[in-house]
């Protein structure tokens, strides 16, 4: 692709962060169905650090856009879009009629906990997640499965990022558990999603 291109790219995929992100948050605002709560006493165990948000968000969507340039042409770009897409559709069926949800106590404890007042950059950052990010559609984690799949996808082009390249979704899973965001029983899950929808769309669309 010319420079050009890649810069037409990084815009496109930038919009499609932002429009696919709306159906995220239409689906949190739907009641359908009760939501569930699957709290576990290991969910006690991991303490709260908001530091964590920097990986969460920060490290989360520069990656997502790397992912769409190590696409070596328009074709491997629409295929790739079309995959992230079939995933938010699997990821939607859950958050619509299986809707598991955090704890609001969870939030109202982690702001009183010491660590947030060691780390006032880092709370104000989660704060403006927490306005967007509500406490429904928990399981699975979305980040995680955005990260699988935006793993596999760097890999599949760049096989050499395969060596250290699991270890974005780790440190996302871990972010999500960090910023009490999800549940432990959210993030193996997210990342099975995540997997299955990259191999099942590849192979459906024959690429």
């Amino acid at each position: 692709m010319t420079p050009f291109d890649r810069t037409l790219e990084i815009f496109i995929t930038v919009v499609l962060i932002v429009g696919g992100y709306q159906f995220y948050f239409w689906a949190q605002r739907q009641t359908f169905f009760r939501p569930r709560y699957l709290v576990t006493r290991w969910d006690a165990i991991i303490d709260f650090d908001p530091r964590w948000v920097w990986v969460y968000s920060g490290l989360y969507y520069p990656m997502i856009v790397l992912a769409a340039l190590s696409q070596p042409d328009w074709r491997s770009y629409a295929v790739t879009v079309g995959g992230f897409l079939f995933l938010l559709a699997g990821q939607l069926y859950f958050f619509l009629v299986h809707p598991v949800a955090i704890p609001e106590a969870w939030r109202d404890h982690a702001r009183a906990t010491p660590t947030a007042a060691d780390y006032p950059r880092s709370m104000r950052f989660l704060e403006v997640v927490w306005s967007y990010d509500k406490l429904r559609n928990s399981m699975p984690s979305m980040h995680v499965s955005v990260a699988t799949m935006v793993d596999l996808t760097i890999s599949n082009s760049w096989p050499l990022f395969a060596y250290v390249g699991w270890l974005f979704p780790v440190l996302i899973g871990t972010s999500a558990l960090k910023t009490k965001q999800h549940y432990c029983l959210d993030v193996v899950p997210g990342a099975v999603m995540g997997a299955a929808a990259f191999y099942i769309w590849r192979w459906a669309v024959g690429f």
